[in-house]
């Protein structure tokens, strides 16, 4: 699962492992890097990343700190390309993982926990080190997402909700809680952490038919005989390495921070209500009230309830306003209509200024086929704007000789896709003089505003 932008460094830590001699000890921060034109490569892909989070997330460390229990959790393995990823973590990429070590205290009690409820290593809680150097918010090319970069197929399947309102794979909690969960059924199936990383970052599918067309019984025979991917066999030797700097940091020119203290409180809300009004309550900065709760992805709880993050005396301040904040929020770009008898979620969407597929999104529906007289659907429009919208005069033209769907969408402000999907025209439709058409164009609004 890991970061797609975080390929180029496997891959190179993976070529530096095509050496089988003798294992020595680990090398101290002086030992010979990797290229530098490599390094320059992946240093500028890094920086593009993460380079914004980098400078948000600095704060004091302290240098006494190392994680022991981390390192006896889970044996490392004397492997010539853990040591290549020690050297290329404490030479070149030193700053970038510091920040991300850094990082980690922020999450570490809450991971370590996780881990504990599942039986697992401790060591495990610095997998996002690799993963995702603890951004929460970050998405690969590939579409994996947060500090686990769980995919939405497998996030689904450990309990995740991903849909068009939240993605918890971006929360911290519930998405390591899933992580731990998948972790614990990996080792199950493979019953040895090499292979087991490996079934994290490549899938089980890809490991267990490597070891099967191979007849190899380790990671470490699969990544010799380049039987998994590139990135795959650079992702077990960092996750490696990050151990053997997290346990002894002062020796290879690193520094841990004291796990965060800060009290952060659960406190479950009716929605919809947007994060924005929640902050206006609290006395928080609205960035604040977001970073706490990335997983709601258009800065609005869903209906019904969900659970926020605040720190504790904003979260008893907002407690203390009592359940209906909802009906308080003036400004929410969300409402709900009741059908009436002929509606149609396409004359909805075209009066509203959106599209059939984000209705359907946004209220979880397949289709429309079920939709009739009596049903709710939520429109991310405010209420007290939308029954001017819902009462727009609708607008036909009669056809005339001569004319093209080109001539008339050009005359109307329309596109010609925009005016077939209002007369639900095909592409190999044809006009004739007399025929009327719906000339309404649609209005221009965002998904909600929000």
């Amino acid at each position: 699962m890991v970061a797609k932008r975080l390929l180029p460094l496997l891959a190179l830590v993976a070529a530096a492992c095509a050496s089988t001699t003798a294992p020595t000890p680990l090398p101290r921060p002086a030992a010979t890097p990797p290229p530098a034109s490599d390094l320059q490569d992946f240093r500028k892909e890094l920086e593009a990343t993460y380079g914004q989070l980098v400078a948000r997330d600095a704060r004091p460390v302290d240098t006494a700190i190392v994680d022991l229990e981390a390192a006896v959790s889970l044996p490392i393995p004397e492997h010539p390309s853990v040591r290549s990823a020690v050297s290329l973590f404490s030479g070149s990429l030193k700053s970038n993982i510091q920040t991300y070590l850094s990082r980690s205290a922020r999450y570490k009690q809450m991971i370590d926990g996780a881990l504990a409820t599942e039986g697992l290593p401790k060591a495990l809680a610095y997998l996002p080190v690799i993963e995702s150097g603890y951004s929460s918010t970050l998405t690969s090319r590939a579409g994996a997402r947060g500090i686990w970069q769980f995919m939405s197929d497998t996030a689904r399947e450990y309990g995740l909700r991903v849909d068009w309102w939240v993605d918890e794979r971006a929360d911290p909690e519930r998405s390591t809680r899933a992580a731990a969960r998948y972790l614990k059924d990996l080792y199950r199936e493979f019953d040895d952490w090499p292979l087991t990383l490996a079934a994290y970052n490549a899938g089980p599918g890809r490991v267990r038919r490597a070891l099967a067309d191979t007849g190899a019984s380790s990671f470490w025979e699969l990544s010799d005989r380049s039987a998994l991917p590139k990135e795959t066999r650079g992702y077990v030797p960092t996750f490696y390495a990050t151990i053997v700097i997290a346990s002894d940091p002062a020796t290879y020119g690193f520094r841990l921070s004291s796990p965060d203290a800060t009290e952060i409180r659960r406190l479950e809300l009716e929605g919809p209500l947007s994060l924005k009004y929640l902050a206006q309550v609290a006395n928080l900065d609205e960035d604040v009230v977001r970073d706490l709760n990335p997983a709601f992805r258009r800065g609005v709880l869903p209906p019904g309830k969900s659970a926020v993050r605040l720190p504790a005396p904003a979260a008893a301040l907002v407690a203390s306003r009592g359940p209906n904040l909802k009906n308080e929020d003036a400004e929410i770009s969300v409402c709900s209509l009741t059908l009436r008898e002929g509606d149609s979620l396409k004359r909805i969407a075209r009066s509203i200024g959106t599209t059939v597929d984000l209705l359907l999104a946004m209220n979880g529906l397949a289709s429309a086929s079920r939709l009739g007289e009596g049903d709710s659907l939520y429109l991310p429009v405010r209420a007290r704007e939308l029954g001017a919208m819902l009462q727009q005069q609708d607008i036909y033209y009669a056809v005339r000789k001569g004319d093209t769907l080109h001539s008339i969408a050009k005359s109307h402000n329309l596109t010609v896709d925009e005016l077939r999907d209002l007369n639900d025209l095909s592409r190999h439709a044809r006009l004739h003089a007399g025929q009327s058409l719906l000339v309404t164009a649609p209005r221009s609004l965002s998904a909600g505003g929000m």
